[in-house]
């Protein structure tokens, strides 16, 4: 797996051709934040991001990846039940799919890390995303 910038935007591509996506994230007016994730799969058949009872592909952690969580830091995580369902179905060869991640900080400016593992019959690193709120 790579990561980069495109587009601005953070992106993981694994070898097999499935690239992730996040975009930045958006502030609503109650306080929340809408971050997407987009999954594009490069691959050469259909992939399989996640099922309902394996809700694993998508996680959210307060605070940056690899650091001690410190107070002051907590994010709850509002739709993971929608995530895992939007996650089951197959997704085509050549097809993308964008969930979208709605995140509520205790405090503005709270950072939190998106932790992407898609599911692979063998092996695929877990992509770390670590976006400010606020």
């Amino acid at each position: 797996m790579s990561t980069s910038t495109h587009d601005r935007a953070p992106v993981a591509r694994y070898e097999d051709g499935l690239w992730v996506t996040v975009g930045r994230p958006e502030r609503h007016d109650d306080g929340t934040y809408g971050v997407t994730v987009t999954f594009k799969n490069g691959t050469d058949g259909e992939l399989r991001l996640g099922e309902e009872a394996f809700a694993d592909t998508l996680d959210v952690e307060p605070g940056e990846s690899g650091r001690d969580y410190a107070p002051g830091q907590d994010v709850n995580w509002l739709n993971p039940d929608e995530i895992a369902s939007a996650l089951a179905p197959l997704l085509p060869e050549g097809d993308e799919r964008t969930v979208p991640v709605l995140l509520k900080p205790d405090r503005k400016g709270a950072p939190v890390t998106l932790e992407v593992t898609p599911p692979h019959p063998g092996y695929r690193e877990t992509a770390h995303f670590q976006l400010p709120l606020g």
